[in-house]
């Protein structure tokens, strides 16, 4: 290889200084590009939240309205089309009014809709409220089976201090239902748990069943 050409390949494989200064130049749009991606992710869900927490206070101060200016029937119907509009964040507030309204008028069936409502999405020790409320509504609608089961359901997925409510709810509403079986287990559950201060009135209820049962076999 000649002066020359040794002098050239060495001129073709060295980095131009000016080159690499204009590095930055080159890439500063695409990084400046995902940073404004990123702070305008950052910007729209920021302002979703406040958005949403402006719609929740809208629908709790609408809540707040209904239940001064209306009454009866037509409080309820006025809650449960806020429900249906209002953001998540809000729905179980309407849904217990309108429970409660539904209640006092009389209509189980509504109540128990509402309840059953609440039960779905509240968090986990609401929920057990809203399952016992749910399933007494039902029991006051004349569907006693329907509230074993939700009671049943509810016997497993309920926090332990809930134990008993659910158990004693759960005996009234099978042996209403005719289920005996289902009703002196729950019973007998009580009267083993130990913490009962009417020990007595299980006793007759046991033994009243068993021969409800009985009478029912022969």
């Amino acid at each position: 290889m000649t002066d020359t050409n040794a002098s050239q390949s060495a001129g073709s494989n060295r980095t131009d200084p000016t080159s690499l200064l204009q590095l930055p130049l080159l890439y500063w749009k695409q990084t400046l590009a995902g940073v404004l991606v990123v702070v305008a992710a950052a910007g729209g869900y920021a302002l979703y939240g406040a958005y949403q927490k402006s719609q929740v206070e809208k629908a709790e101060t609408e809540l707040g309205s209904i239940i001064l200016a209306k009454k009866g029937a037509e409080r309820l119907a006025a809650l449960e089309a806020l429900a249906e509009s209002a953001p998540a964040g809000a729905r179980d507030g309407i849904w217990l009014a309108a429970a409660q309204t539904a209640t006092d008028m009389g209509d189980f069936t509504k109540a128990a809709a509402a309840w059953d409502a609440v039960s779905k999405t509240a968090p986990a020790g609401m929920k057990t409220v809203a399952g016992l409320g749910y399933a007494a509504a039902l029991s006051k609608a004349g569907q006693d089976a329907k509230a074993v089961e939700v009671l049943e359901t509810l016997s497993v997925s309920a926090p332990k201090p809930f134990a008993m409510t659910v158990d004693r709810q759960l005996a009234v509403a099978a042996e209403a239902a005719g289920a005996w079986d289902k009703a002196l287990a729950a019973f007998e559950r009580m009267k083993a748990d130990g913490h009962v201060q009417n020990a007595g009135y299980i006793d007759t209820r046991i033994e009243a069943i068993k021969s409800k049962a009985a009478k029912g076999k022969g």
